[in-house]
């Protein structure tokens, strides 16, 4: 059975359920939401362990009765009596565009790396196949707080896990673009597998195509690079081979929210499972196809079960 471990943060989503003010509660994440994808396309091929902190709250506890019903593994969730989970809002307007606004400044999940110091039994976590993060689980981690970070990532590389990220990169969460710069350009020296868009590149590197975004993480030495690109679609790199993969766009888009993370998660599971880079990139479209027809980062089940056949 794979193990794959996710590391990030989970987030309170609350989102306007009528125009009487009432709002529908759920949780989400980018790498939470990943997780939730790979374990649907993986079932009990993979066992999905999310790495994070919550609180000791009523939320806290119906966070875990969610993970338990989509069969992710919460043994690492470590549980803060003094913080408690991030919250964001979904705001849409009269035209339909969506924006967010969010209360995380004080997240359990920044607390990360307090509770790895002092657990001392970390022995499971090294027995992880894969880890994955992403540019978002590094920026809301306190400064001081980062090289034990990165030790923590070299000592799960060095124990022989896969190292996946996605730089997922979000301005308002860093205090300025070289120090998310310098962030990334680590997480990419220490990774197997990255997952780019060539909007992150555009921002923080000004490279503007999936080629030049390529080219940089090449020279680096990451062997495998899937460069997403909206309706460009997909570049891949392998040990510097590179291939151009069209994705058929959708005809009707509900909600794009998590189309990164399902993509994500698609990839990684049907790599998982054995098939190639191009036909993961396949599977992965269709994952996020489906996804971005349904409201919500995390569609129900029995909507993505009607639309996705499982790899295993």
């Amino acid at each position: 059975m794979n193990q794959i471990l996710m590391l990030g943060e989970c987030m309170i989503e609350l989102s306007q359920a009528n125009e009487a003010g009432q709002f529908n509660q759920s949780f989400a994440g980018d790498v939470f939401n990943t997780g939730i994808y790979i374990k649907r396309c993986l079932r009990q091929s993979a066992r999905v362990s999310f790495l994070s902190v919550a609180g000791e709250d009523q939320i806290s506890e119906q966070l875990l009765s969610f993970m338990k019903e989509e069969d992710i593994d919460n043994r690492f969730v470590y549980r803060s009596n003094i913080l408690n989970m991030g919250l964001y809002l979904i705001n849409v307007d009269l035209d339909g565009e969506r924006s967010f606004t969010y209360w995380r400044k004080n997240s359990a999940a920044r607390q990360l790396m307090k509770f790895i110091r002092k657990d001392k039994n970390t022995r499971a976590l090294s027995s992880q196949q894969i880890v994955f993060f992403s540019g978002i689980s590094i920026a809301i981690l306190p400064a001081e707080d980062m090289p034990d970070f990165w030790q923590f990532i070299k000592t799960l590389k060095s124990a022989g896990c896969q190292i996946v990220f996605d730089p997922n990169y979000r301005p308002a969460l860093w205090t300025s673009p070289q120090k998310a710069r310098e962030a990334f350009e680590m997480a990419y020296s220490l990774s197997d597998i990255v997952l780019p868009g060539v909007d992150d590149h555009k921002q923080l590197y000004n490279q503007h195509s999936a080629e030049e975004v390529a080219s940089h993480l090449e020279a680096i030495g990451v062997n495998e690079i899937i460069i997403k690109n909206s309706d460009q679609g997909v570049l891949i790199s392998i040990a510097g081979e590179r291939l151009h993969i069209d994705i058929t766009p959708v005809a009707e888009v509900v909600d794009t929210t998590s189309a990164g993370d399902a993509f994500n998660g698609g990839y990684l599971s049907a790599r998982q499972n054995g098939k190639s880079v191009k036909d993961a990139v396949i599977y992965a479209a269709k994952v996020a196809a489906c996804v971005i027809q349904h409201k919500g980062a995390i569609v129900p089940k029995s909507c993505f079960s009607e639309e996705i056949t499982p790899l295993a």
